[in-house]
């Protein structure tokens, strides 16, 4: 995905702060990893909401939208630590100070051990060692019950589970214990679980909104025919032909606390329970976006869309996009420059490859009603 986080401090930080003031709500119909929805939350007097598919983004989002002051961590962690803690020791997870051949079959074969429907039998010798793998499980367990902190804690350990999984990037395959991959398993193996979590924890909790807002799953589309008029959009919509949440899933089952029985090398769950995206379809990508726009385009929705200034993957570019758009809107239209994850995408016409980073151009149109 594209970097707004980035992209907030090259241009679309300046775009947001031109059109927020004009508009009552600020509606993020495809929040990712939420770094557009926290940053408007955080600086603006606006009340900010935020969908997506997959679960994982709204925990993420939650965690600052969902409240307006902040929470303290080491109070949270300490009584968080204590309730782990008794689960981890109960579950006597192998250890080994060098990640071999016979390590990872000894990690799998504990972790099959457990239930088929927990994180441990999923996940335990293949993203994360068992430590990892146990205290993920214990954590997830005994996350408070009581918001704020629950949405902080979940949040906090989407995050450190991001950062210590053993996968190049995403999470769509994990690394193997192969001659030249190996070591990459050994690195990510050896992080601190806990002390990943608790950087996450202190890093989120003196953030908040300014107007308490909402964090919600749901598909964009849906959403949009239910927003009005003064609602500012956020659209930065998938643009790989590959369903987001094949590279995602392991953060969507730690976000939910379960996965139904996993298969393959990427230990997916079923296709079924996966979320599917008509943006990232070649077949139906346009046909969504078309529909989107005419949708707030008739409640008088005013939008921002990003997205990338060439052919991607799906089939869509930006000019494809600014082209629905002109009969529905005023635009104003501007461009910076990115880095994105082509997300395993086919090669484009223009690339002719399949980098695994791509820089590029972004495009960023205003859309006001007509």
């Amino acid at each position: 995905m594209g970097s707004k986080r980035a992209m907030l401090g090259n241009g679309l930080g300046d775009v947001l702060d031109g059109m927020i003031a004009r508009h009552n709500r600020f509606i993020d119909l495809f929040t990712g990893s939420a770094s557009v929805a926290w940053h408007v939350a955080q600086h603006y007097p606006i009340k900010t909401l935020a969908f997506d598919l997959q679960s994982y983004s709204t925990v993420l989002a939650a965690a600052i939208l969902q409240r307006n002051s902040p929470v303290y961590p080491d109070q949270i962690w300490n009584d968080w630590y204590s309730r782990a803690l008794i689960q981890f020791e109960s579950f006597s997870a192998p250890l080994s100070s060098e990640v071999d051949v016979a390590f990872v079959d000894k990690a799998r074969a504990w972790g099959s051990e457990f239930d088929e429907n927990c994180l441990i039998h999923a996940y335990a010798g293949h993203y994360y060692s068992p430590v990892q793998a146990a205290w993920i499980q214990a954590l997830r367990n005994t996350v408070p019950a009581i918001s704020p902190n629950r949405e902080v804690c979940l949040a906090a350990l989407v995050m450190a589970a991001s950062k210590c999984a053993a996968a190049p990037g995403h999470t769509a395959q994990p690394f193997q214990p192969t001659e030249t991959a190996i070591k990459y398993l050994q690195i990510s193996w050896q992080r601190d679980f806990c002390a990943d979590l608790y950087a996450a924890l202190t890093l989120i909790a003196p953030l908040h909104a300014r107007v308490v807002g909402e964090a919600h799953v749901g598909d964009a589309n849906e959403v949009a025919s239910r927003l009005r008029t003064g609602d500012l959009a956020f659209i930065d919509p998938p643009y790989s032909a590959v369903q987001y949440s094949r590279f995602y899933h392991v953060l969507e089952a730690i976000s939910v606390g379960s996965t139904s029985p996993v298969f393959g090398v990427g230990r997916y769950p079923p296709l079924n329970e996966r979320p599917s995206s008509q943006y990232s379809q070649r077949t139906t990508s346009l046909r969504a976006t078309e529909d989107l726009l005419n949708t707030l385009a008739s409640r008088g929705v005013s939008a921002i869309i990003t997205f990338p200034d060439h052919e991607c993957s799906n089939g869509m570019d930006a000019k494809m996009i600014k082209d629905v758009a002109r009969g529905l809107f005023k635009i104003k239209t501007h461009s910076v420059s990115s880095i994105f994850s082509t997300l395993g995408g086919a090669a484009t016409k223009k690339t002719g490859s399949r980098l695994a980073r791509l820089k590029a151009d972004e495009m960023i149109l205003c859309l006001e009603p007509k």
